[in-house]
């Protein structure tokens, strides 16, 4: 990000945190998937994985925690003309909490490609319908709500709101009703 702030003016970065692949456990996986899975990534996908489980999902979470703080820091707010702004909605798709339930298979397998772990276009839709919707929040109210299904919900600009939010905009919005 340092980088790209020093050699890219006129920039917006929508950060999209790191996906979770433990999502793959939860997809509702057809025989063939689970074979896959299990050849593919054994360690993880046999049912008394459960380290591994903890050890991905706790390593993801962290790493999340670790891009929020640095985008939260301000150090890429600086600039009139440079901006990082995370985008959250794909935490939508992390482990639960609760290890109790972090083995549920509750992601419909229409949402995923034959290899049962990449998006499919279905699944893409869902996240870009889901990035256009946080790309349309203010910075600190940002959704993470799963829809039902794509284009449930679909924000637009309005006229108090005509961009898409950044942390400075965020501020005015939240101060003043409008983004100038």
């Amino acid at each position: 990000l340092d980088y790209l702030q020093e050699r890219l003016p006129r920039t917006l970065v929508n950060l999209v945190p790191v996906l979770d692949v433990s999502v793959s456990v939860r997809v509702k996986r057809s025989i063939m998937c689970r074979l896959l899975h299990r050849f593919f990534c054994t360690c993880f996908h046999l049912r008394g994985a459960a380290d591994e489980m903890n050890i991905i999902t706790d390593l993801v979470r962290g790493y999340q925690e670790a891009e929020e703080i640095l985008v939260s820091s301000g150090r890429y707010n600086q600039k009139e003309d440079f901006t990082v702004v995370i985008q959250p909605f794909i935490k939508l798709f992390n482990a639960p909490i609760e290890l109790s339930r972090r083995y549920e298979q509750v992601i419909d397998i229409s949402y995923v490609t034959y290899d049962c772990f990449h998006f499919s276009q279905k699944g893409h839709a869902m996240a870009a319908n889901l990035l256009w919707n946080n790309m349309l929040e203010p910075v600190g109210h940002k959704t993470t709500h799963k829809l039902d299904h794509v284009m449930q919900r679909f924000y637009c600009p309005t006229e108090q709101a005509p961009y898409i939010f950044t942390y400075n905009n965020s501020v005015q919005f939240l101060e003043t009703g409008r983004q100038e």
